[in-house]
Protein backbone atom coordinates (compact mmCIF):
# COMPACT_ATOMS: atom_id res chain seq x y z
CA UNK A 1 0.00 0.00 0.00
CA UNK A 2 1.96 2.78 -1.26
CA UNK A 3 1.37 6.58 -0.08
CA UNK A 4 1.64 7.91 -3.99
CA UNK A 5 -1.77 5.94 -4.49
CA UNK A 6 -3.84 8.87 -2.37
CA UNK A 7 -2.39 11.83 -3.92
CA UNK A 8 -4.20 14.20 -6.71
CA UNK A 9 -3.68 17.21 -7.98
CA UNK A 10 -4.82 20.11 -6.04
CA UNK A 11 -4.66 23.64 -7.95
CA UNK A 12 -3.69 26.27 -5.51
CA UNK A 13 -6.31 28.53 -6.26
CA UNK A 14 -8.74 25.85 -5.45
CA UNK A 15 -7.66 25.68 -1.70
CA UNK A 16 -10.08 27.98 0.20
CA UNK A 17 -8.43 30.95 2.33
CA UNK A 18 -11.13 32.56 3.92
CA UNK A 19 -14.58 31.41 4.91
CA UNK A 20 -17.57 32.11 3.18
CA UNK A 21 -20.10 34.70 4.28
CA UNK A 22 -22.46 32.07 6.02
CA UNK A 23 -21.53 28.79 7.78
CA UNK A 24 -24.30 26.87 6.03
CA UNK A 25 -24.22 27.78 2.42
CA UNK A 26 -21.32 25.73 1.97
CA UNK A 27 -21.86 23.58 -0.76
CA UNK A 28 -22.17 19.61 -0.18
CA UNK A 29 -20.92 16.75 -2.14
CA UNK A 30 -23.43 13.85 -1.51
CA UNK A 31 -21.32 10.21 -2.44
CA UNK A 32 -23.41 7.27 -1.44
CA UNK A 33 -20.32 4.59 -1.57
CA UNK A 34 -23.38 1.75 -1.89
CA UNK A 35 -25.05 3.06 -5.36
CA UNK A 36 -22.13 4.72 -6.14
CA UNK A 37 -23.73 8.19 -7.35
CA UNK A 38 -22.87 11.68 -6.37
CA UNK A 39 -25.20 14.33 -5.85
CA UNK A 40 -24.33 18.41 -5.10
CA UNK A 41 -26.29 19.74 -2.48
CA UNK A 42 -25.75 22.88 0.15
CA UNK A 43 -24.62 22.09 3.54
CA UNK A 44 -28.18 23.53 4.74
CA UNK A 45 -30.00 20.93 3.17
CA UNK A 46 -28.19 18.75 5.26
CA UNK A 47 -30.97 17.70 7.78
CA UNK A 48 -33.52 16.15 5.07
CA UNK A 49 -30.85 14.43 3.85
CA UNK A 50 -30.02 12.51 7.18
CA UNK A 51 -32.57 10.16 8.54
CA UNK A 52 -34.82 10.63 11.05
CA UNK A 53 -34.02 9.64 14.71
CA UNK A 54 -30.63 9.16 13.76
CA UNK A 55 -27.32 10.46 15.67
CA UNK A 56 -25.29 12.68 14.61
CA UNK A 57 -21.38 13.37 16.49
CA UNK A 58 -19.59 15.81 17.14
CA UNK A 59 -16.09 16.68 18.30
CA UNK A 60 -16.87 19.73 20.75
CA UNK A 61 -13.22 20.14 21.34
CA UNK A 62 -11.85 23.98 20.87
CA UNK A 63 -8.98 25.87 19.45
CA UNK A 64 -6.47 27.38 21.74
CA UNK A 65 -4.87 30.52 20.63
CA UNK A 66 -1.65 28.58 20.04
CA UNK A 67 0.69 30.46 17.81
CA UNK A 68 2.67 32.90 20.37
CA UNK A 69 4.63 35.55 18.91
CA UNK A 70 7.36 36.68 21.57
CA UNK A 71 10.91 38.16 21.84
CA UNK A 72 14.36 37.06 22.82
CA UNK A 73 16.68 39.12 25.20
CA UNK A 74 18.01 40.41 22.40
CA UNK A 75 14.75 41.64 20.65
CA UNK A 76 14.57 39.45 17.72
CA UNK A 77 11.26 38.16 17.06
CA UNK A 78 10.35 34.46 17.80
CA UNK A 79 7.37 32.56 16.80
CA UNK A 80 6.27 29.70 19.37
CA UNK A 81 3.75 26.81 18.42
CA UNK A 82 2.52 25.42 21.25
CA UNK A 83 1.50 21.66 20.50
CA UNK A 84 0.82 19.33 23.42
CA UNK A 85 1.40 19.39 26.92
CA UNK A 86 3.90 17.27 28.63
CA UNK A 87 4.22 18.76 32.24
CA UNK A 88 2.36 18.63 34.99
CA UNK A 89 0.30 17.00 32.68
CA UNK A 90 -0.68 15.84 29.36
CA UNK A 91 -4.14 16.61 29.69
CA UNK A 92 -4.62 19.83 27.91
CA UNK A 93 -7.85 20.47 29.67
CA UNK A 94 -6.12 20.42 33.13
CA UNK A 95 -2.78 22.56 32.30
CA UNK A 96 -4.84 25.49 30.54
CA UNK A 97 -7.72 25.51 33.21
CA UNK A 98 -4.44 25.87 35.68
CA UNK A 99 -2.11 29.00 37.17
CA UNK A 100 0.54 27.04 37.70
CA UNK A 101 3.29 26.99 35.02
CA UNK A 102 3.38 24.31 32.73
CA UNK A 103 5.39 22.28 29.95
CA UNK A 104 4.64 22.15 26.05
CA UNK A 105 6.14 20.25 23.02
CA UNK A 106 6.02 23.36 20.68
CA UNK A 107 7.31 24.28 17.36
CA UNK A 108 9.92 27.10 17.67
CA UNK A 109 10.80 29.41 14.52
CA UNK A 110 13.45 32.30 14.66
CA UNK A 111 17.39 31.85 14.47
CA UNK A 112 19.95 31.39 18.00
CA UNK A 113 17.12 30.67 19.84
CA UNK A 114 19.05 28.27 22.87
CA UNK A 115 18.45 26.23 25.57
CA UNK A 116 17.86 28.15 28.71
CA UNK A 117 16.99 31.48 26.99
CA UNK A 118 13.93 33.23 28.16
CA UNK A 119 11.73 34.44 25.78
CA UNK A 120 9.03 37.19 26.63
CA UNK A 121 5.72 38.16 25.74
CA UNK A 122 5.70 42.25 24.83
CA UNK A 123 2.27 42.99 26.17
CA UNK A 124 1.02 40.48 28.30
CA UNK A 125 2.96 38.80 31.43
CA UNK A 126 3.85 35.53 30.18
CA UNK A 127 7.28 34.31 30.08
CA UNK A 128 8.87 31.41 27.74
CA UNK A 129 12.19 29.17 28.69
CA UNK A 130 13.68 27.04 26.48
CA UNK A 131 14.27 23.80 27.74
CA UNK A 132 15.00 21.44 25.01
CA UNK A 133 15.50 21.66 21.33
CA UNK A 134 15.97 19.90 18.48
CA UNK A 135 15.48 21.61 15.37
CA UNK A 136 12.40 23.36 15.05
CA UNK A 137 11.09 20.98 17.97
CA UNK A 138 11.08 21.86 21.23
CA UNK A 139 10.08 21.96 25.07
CA UNK A 140 9.29 25.21 26.47
CA UNK A 141 7.84 26.30 30.34
CA UNK A 142 5.39 28.72 30.24
CA UNK A 143 4.94 31.10 33.70
CA UNK A 144 3.12 33.88 34.27
CA UNK A 145 2.25 36.23 37.57
CA UNK A 146 -1.54 37.27 37.18
CA UNK A 147 -2.75 34.59 38.64
CA UNK A 148 -5.67 33.60 35.53
CA UNK A 149 -5.63 31.00 34.14
CA UNK A 150 -3.39 29.89 31.06
CA UNK A 151 -6.68 29.21 29.28
CA UNK A 152 -6.52 33.34 29.55
CA UNK A 153 -3.23 33.73 29.27
CA UNK A 154 -3.15 32.34 25.95
CA UNK A 155 -6.09 33.81 24.29
CA UNK A 156 -4.38 37.36 25.20
CA UNK A 157 -1.53 36.24 24.48
CA UNK A 158 -1.77 34.15 21.36
CA UNK A 159 -2.85 34.41 17.71
CA UNK A 160 -5.45 31.83 16.06
CA UNK A 161 -3.01 29.13 14.50
CA UNK A 162 -4.22 28.98 10.98
CA UNK A 163 -3.59 25.93 8.78
CA UNK A 164 0.28 26.39 7.14
CA UNK A 165 -1.38 26.18 3.64
CA UNK A 166 -3.82 29.44 4.56
CA UNK A 167 -0.96 31.87 3.47
CA UNK A 168 -1.89 34.67 5.30
CA UNK A 169 -1.92 36.07 8.54
CA UNK A 170 -4.90 35.51 11.16
CA UNK A 171 -7.54 38.13 11.64
CA UNK A 172 -10.36 38.70 14.24
CA UNK A 173 -12.83 37.12 12.36
CA UNK A 174 -10.55 33.80 12.48
CA UNK A 175 -11.47 34.00 16.22
CA UNK A 176 -14.45 33.12 15.48
CA UNK A 177 -14.64 31.11 12.11
CA UNK A 178 -11.92 29.24 12.84
CA UNK A 179 -13.82 27.43 15.34
CA UNK A 180 -17.31 25.64 15.24
CA UNK A 181 -20.48 26.85 17.27
CA UNK A 182 -20.52 24.18 19.71
CA UNK A 183 -16.78 24.28 20.70
CA UNK A 184 -16.07 24.26 24.71
CA UNK A 185 -13.15 21.85 25.28
CA UNK A 186 -10.33 23.95 24.41
CA UNK A 187 -7.06 22.14 23.82
CA UNK A 188 -6.87 21.14 19.65
CA UNK A 189 -4.10 23.25 17.62
CA UNK A 190 -6.10 23.19 14.38
CA UNK A 191 -10.02 23.04 14.27
CA UNK A 192 -12.10 19.95 13.80
CA UNK A 193 -13.07 21.62 10.14
CA UNK A 194 -16.09 19.52 9.46
CA UNK A 195 -17.97 20.41 12.24
CA UNK A 196 -17.36 24.43 10.82
CA UNK A 197 -20.24 24.31 8.77
CA UNK A 198 -22.88 23.50 11.25
CA UNK A 199 -24.92 26.29 12.35
CA UNK A 200 -27.46 26.99 14.94
CA UNK A 201 -30.37 26.75 12.37
CA UNK A 202 -29.05 23.37 11.24
CA UNK A 203 -28.70 22.04 14.23
CA UNK A 204 -32.37 23.22 15.00
CA UNK A 205 -33.61 21.59 11.57
CA UNK A 206 -31.67 18.50 12.45
CA UNK A 207 -33.53 18.49 16.26
CA UNK A 208 -36.76 19.21 14.39
CA UNK A 209 -36.10 15.74 12.78
CA UNK A 210 -35.22 13.60 15.63
CA UNK A 211 -31.82 13.62 14.78
CA UNK A 212 -29.89 14.06 17.91
CA UNK A 213 -26.60 15.73 18.74
CA UNK A 214 -23.81 13.41 20.51
CA UNK A 215 -20.80 14.91 22.00
CA UNK A 216 -17.19 13.77 22.11
CA UNK A 217 -13.94 15.57 22.80
CA UNK A 218 -10.72 14.65 20.58
CA UNK A 219 -8.15 17.10 20.84
CA UNK A 220 -6.53 17.95 17.25
CA UNK A 221 -2.62 18.00 17.09
CA UNK A 222 0.08 19.33 14.65
CA UNK A 223 0.08 15.74 13.27
CA UNK A 224 -3.16 15.93 11.28
CA UNK A 225 -1.33 18.27 8.84
CA UNK A 226 1.77 15.69 8.79
CA UNK A 227 2.10 14.01 5.31
CA UNK A 228 3.47 10.66 4.74
CA UNK A 229 6.93 10.76 4.34
CA UNK A 230 7.07 6.47 3.78
CA UNK A 231 6.39 5.18 0.36
CA UNK A 232 4.64 2.41 2.36
CA UNK A 233 1.68 3.63 4.34
CA UNK A 234 2.05 0.80 6.73
CA UNK A 235 5.49 2.27 7.63
CA UNK A 236 4.03 5.71 8.75
CA UNK A 237 4.42 6.36 12.67
CA UNK A 238 0.43 7.87 13.30
CA UNK A 239 0.66 11.15 15.66
CA UNK A 240 -1.20 10.31 19.27
CA UNK A 241 -4.17 12.25 20.60
CA UNK A 242 -6.18 12.67 23.56
CA UNK A 243 -9.72 11.93 23.19
CA UNK A 244 -13.13 11.64 25.62
CA UNK A 245 -16.58 10.91 25.96
CA UNK A 246 -19.34 11.17 28.93
CA UNK A 247 -20.93 8.47 29.98
CA UNK A 248 -24.42 9.64 29.00
CA UNK A 249 -23.53 9.92 25.36
CA UNK A 250 -22.12 6.33 25.37
CA UNK A 251 -25.37 5.04 26.45
CA UNK A 252 -27.06 6.97 23.68
CA UNK A 253 -25.01 5.54 21.41
CA UNK A 254 -25.00 1.79 22.46
CA UNK A 255 -29.75 2.54 22.30
CA UNK A 256 -29.46 4.27 19.31
CA UNK A 257 -27.05 1.47 17.40
CA UNK A 258 -29.11 -1.74 18.75
CA UNK A 259 -32.01 -0.49 16.75
CA UNK A 260 -32.97 -1.63 13.66
CA UNK A 261 -32.99 1.44 12.35
CA UNK A 262 -29.70 2.48 13.34
CA UNK A 263 -27.57 5.24 11.43
CA UNK A 264 -24.75 6.91 13.17
CA UNK A 265 -23.33 10.35 10.93
CA UNK A 266 -19.93 11.40 12.17
CA UNK A 267 -19.09 14.73 11.92
CA UNK A 268 -15.10 14.95 10.53
CA UNK A 269 -12.25 12.58 10.69
CA UNK A 270 -11.68 13.32 14.36
CA UNK A 271 -15.32 12.01 15.43
CA UNK A 272 -15.17 9.14 13.49
CA UNK A 273 -11.37 7.89 15.01
CA UNK A 274 -12.84 8.78 18.37
CA UNK A 275 -15.91 6.21 17.71
CA UNK A 276 -13.47 3.51 16.06
CA UNK A 277 -10.65 4.38 19.15
CA UNK A 278 -14.10 4.15 21.45
CA UNK A 279 -15.16 0.92 19.70
CA UNK A 280 -11.67 -0.74 20.40
CA UNK A 281 -11.98 -0.67 24.13
CA UNK A 282 -15.53 -1.28 23.95
CA UNK A 283 -15.08 -4.44 21.52
CA UNK A 284 -12.19 -5.50 24.17
CA UNK A 285 -14.46 -5.21 27.10
CA UNK A 286 -17.13 -7.22 25.70
CA UNK A 287 -14.73 -10.22 25.50
CA UNK A 288 -12.91 -9.48 28.84
CA UNK A 289 -15.00 -7.18 31.30
CA UNK A 290 -11.16 -6.71 32.44
CA UNK A 291 -9.69 -6.08 29.79
CA UNK A 292 -8.92 -2.35 30.89
CA UNK A 293 -8.31 -1.19 34.61
CA UNK A 294 -10.46 1.62 35.37
CA UNK A 295 -8.73 5.25 34.21
CA UNK A 296 -7.47 6.41 31.12
CA UNK A 297 -7.70 4.14 28.50
CA UNK A 298 -5.01 3.49 24.87
CA UNK A 299 -5.40 2.90 21.57
CA UNK A 300 -2.19 1.69 19.27
CA UNK A 301 -2.30 2.49 15.79
CA UNK A 302 -3.54 -0.69 14.24
CA UNK A 303 -6.65 -1.13 16.61
CA UNK A 304 -8.59 -1.05 13.74
CA UNK A 305 -6.67 -4.14 12.31
CA UNK A 306 -6.83 -6.73 15.45
CA UNK A 307 -9.51 -9.75 13.67
CA UNK A 308 -10.47 -10.90 17.37
CA UNK A 309 -13.04 -7.94 17.32
CA UNK A 310 -14.55 -8.15 13.79
CA UNK A 311 -17.42 -10.14 15.05
CA UNK A 312 -18.58 -7.90 17.97
CA UNK A 313 -21.38 -5.51 16.91
CA UNK A 314 -21.05 -1.70 17.54
CA UNK A 315 -24.07 -1.91 19.75
CA UNK A 316 -22.37 -4.50 21.77
CA UNK A 317 -19.00 -2.49 21.99
CA UNK A 318 -20.93 0.58 23.33
CA UNK A 319 -22.58 -1.24 25.99
CA UNK A 320 -19.65 -3.02 27.28
CA UNK A 321 -18.09 0.23 27.53
CA UNK A 322 -20.96 1.90 28.92
CA UNK A 323 -21.40 -1.09 32.10
CA UNK A 324 -17.73 -0.50 32.32
CA UNK A 325 -17.54 3.01 33.35
CA UNK A 326 -20.79 2.81 35.13
CA UNK A 327 -19.24 0.06 37.23
CA UNK A 328 -16.16 2.19 38.25
CA UNK A 329 -18.19 5.00 38.98
CA UNK A 330 -16.92 7.03 35.54
CA UNK A 331 -18.92 9.77 34.36
CA UNK A 332 -16.11 10.35 31.29
CA UNK A 333 -13.53 8.24 30.03
CA UNK A 334 -10.60 9.69 28.86
CA UNK A 335 -7.53 7.92 26.60
CA UNK A 336 -4.99 8.50 24.04
CA UNK A 337 -5.28 7.30 20.89
CA UNK A 338 -3.19 6.44 17.92
CA UNK A 339 -5.82 4.83 15.77
CA UNK A 340 -5.14 5.28 11.88
CA UNK A 341 -7.90 4.15 9.47
CA UNK A 342 -6.69 2.67 6.16
CA UNK A 343 -8.37 0.60 3.29
CA UNK A 344 -8.65 -2.57 4.51
CA UNK A 345 -9.10 -1.30 8.47
CA UNK A 346 -12.41 -2.90 10.31
CA UNK A 347 -14.46 0.60 10.62
CA UNK A 348 -17.71 -0.15 12.77
CA UNK A 349 -19.39 2.95 13.69
CA UNK A 350 -20.43 5.00 11.44
CA UNK A 351 -22.75 4.52 8.72
CA UNK A 352 -21.96 8.32 7.18
CA UNK A 353 -19.19 10.60 7.53
CA UNK A 354 -19.11 14.12 6.89
CA UNK A 355 -15.80 15.74 6.44
CA UNK A 356 -14.31 18.66 3.99
CA UNK A 357 -11.79 17.99 1.43
CA UNK A 358 -7.98 17.06 2.43
CA UNK A 359 -4.90 17.80 1.56
CA UNK A 360 -3.34 14.83 -0.92
CA UNK A 361 -0.44 12.06 0.09
CA UNK A 362 -1.82 12.97 4.40
CA UNK A 363 -3.63 10.14 6.39
CA UNK A 364 -6.67 11.79 6.21
CA UNK A 365 -6.84 10.99 2.34
CA UNK A 366 -6.17 7.35 3.73
CA UNK A 367 -9.32 7.80 5.97
CA UNK A 368 -11.80 9.01 3.23
CA UNK A 369 -10.35 6.18 1.06
CA UNK A 370 -10.79 3.55 3.72
CA UNK A 371 -14.63 4.75 4.39
CA UNK A 372 -15.88 4.99 0.73
CA UNK A 373 -14.02 1.55 0.20
CA UNK A 374 -11.56 0.85 -3.13
CA UNK A 375 -10.08 3.67 -5.33
CA UNK A 376 -13.62 5.19 -5.65
CA UNK A 377 -12.31 8.48 -3.56
CA UNK A 378 -10.99 9.40 -6.71
CA UNK A 379 -14.11 9.36 -8.71
CA UNK A 380 -15.32 11.96 -5.44
CA UNK A 381 -12.27 14.25 -5.88
CA UNK A 382 -12.53 14.61 -9.14
CA UNK A 383 -15.98 15.29 -9.21
CA UNK A 384 -15.38 18.17 -5.98
CA UNK A 385 -12.76 19.43 -8.59
CA UNK A 386 -14.86 20.05 -11.84
CA UNK A 387 -18.28 21.55 -10.02
CA UNK A 388 -15.60 24.34 -8.30
CA UNK A 389 -15.79 23.03 -4.99
CA UNK A 390 -13.55 24.64 -2.57
CA UNK A 391 -10.75 22.95 -0.41
CA UNK A 392 -9.10 21.79 2.72
CA UNK A 393 -10.70 23.96 5.77
CA UNK A 394 -12.02 26.75 4.96
CA UNK A 395 -13.54 24.96 1.60
CA UNK A 396 -16.78 23.14 0.94
CA UNK A 397 -17.85 20.10 2.83
CA UNK A 398 -18.88 16.46 1.78
CA UNK A 399 -21.20 13.59 3.23
CA UNK A 400 -19.97 9.99 2.51
CA UNK A 401 -22.64 6.95 2.90
CA UNK A 402 -21.36 3.69 3.19
CA UNK A 403 -22.97 0.25 3.17
CA UNK A 404 -24.95 -0.07 5.95
CA UNK A 405 -23.23 -1.26 9.19
CA UNK A 406 -24.36 -4.21 11.77
CA UNK A 407 -26.30 -2.69 14.57
CA UNK A 408 -26.61 -6.30 16.50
Amino acid sequence: MQSHDYTYVLPPDRIASVPLAERDASKLLVADAVHATIEHRTFRELPSILPERSILVVNRTRVIAARLLVRKPSGGQVEVFLSQPVRPSTDPSVVLHASEPSEWECIIGGRNVHVGMELQHGGVDLRIQVLERNGNEGIVRLTWDDGTSLADVVERAGVVPLPPYIHREATVEDRERYQTVYATEEGSVAAPTAGLHLTTRVMDDLSARGIERIEVVLHVGLGTFAPMHAGDVREHVMHRERFGIDLASVRALADTAARRDAWITAVGTTSLRTLESLFYVGARLAMDANAFPPGEVDVPQWAAFEASHVDVSRAAAFAALGAWMDAHGMDMVWGTTQIMLIPEAHIATADALITNFHQPGTTLMLLVAAFVGGAWWRNIYEAALENDYRFLSYGDSSLLLRSVVRST
